[in-house]
């Protein structure tokens, strides 16, 4: 257990990560800088639109209500890049945070699987998405950006995050 916190915190050094293209199954419990506590769920939907994968993502916020959910299609799920597999995906994301500011985004997002470093395996990931929220300024609100890695340990995966919302999230989560 010592081992997996020890090389969370180098990963943390190397980049901050997003969800990965690809759907999961998972609940997770997380911390948002500055301020805020979040409850996720992932699931990975039954059907198949034209034979892509498909899934669901829901993040609740508090003490401050805030609610999403993204949608995700999995179009390219193996691309082989420097002998690691990457996959590239598309969603579609509905925001509410209280009081009263709703929005959406579409966009796409891509995950880089990283070499095994040991038990533990993970993937870089980003997304981009245009649409709008309101975040203060225009150009701010018209889009949506995450970056980031997820390391896996049997069941269990860390999420470190930053994005458009958050300059650091990271999340505990369980996957089935």
């Amino acid at each position: 257990m010592k081992r997996l916190w020890f090389i969370a915190l180098i990963v943390l050094g190397w980049a901050l990560a997003s969800t990965p293209a690809y759907p999961e199954n998972s609940f997770g419990l997380g911390y948002a800088h500055p301020t805020a506590g979040e409850l996720t769920v992932g699931a990975v939907l039954p059907f198949a639109p034209l034979g892509m994968d498909s899934g669901l993502d829901l993040e609740v916020r508090y003490p401050r209500l805030g609610v999403s959910a993204a949608g995700k299609l999995l179009l390219l799920p193996s691309l082989a890049v420097g002998g690691q597999f990457m996959a590239v995906g598309l969603y579609g994301e509905l925001r509410y945070a209280s009081p009263g500011s709703f929005g959406g985004y579409l966009g796409g997002d891509l995950s880089w699987d990283l070499p095994n470093m040991g038990p533990l395996s993970g993937a870089l990931s980003a997304g981009l998405g245009l649409g709008y929220f309101p975040k203060g300024s225009l150009l701010a609100s018209l889009f949506s950006y995450e970056l980031g890695v997820r390391l896996y340990y049997d069941q269990f995966a860390v999420d470190l995050v930053t994005n458009d919302r958050d300059l650091f999230r990271a999340g505990l989560l369980y996957l089935w």
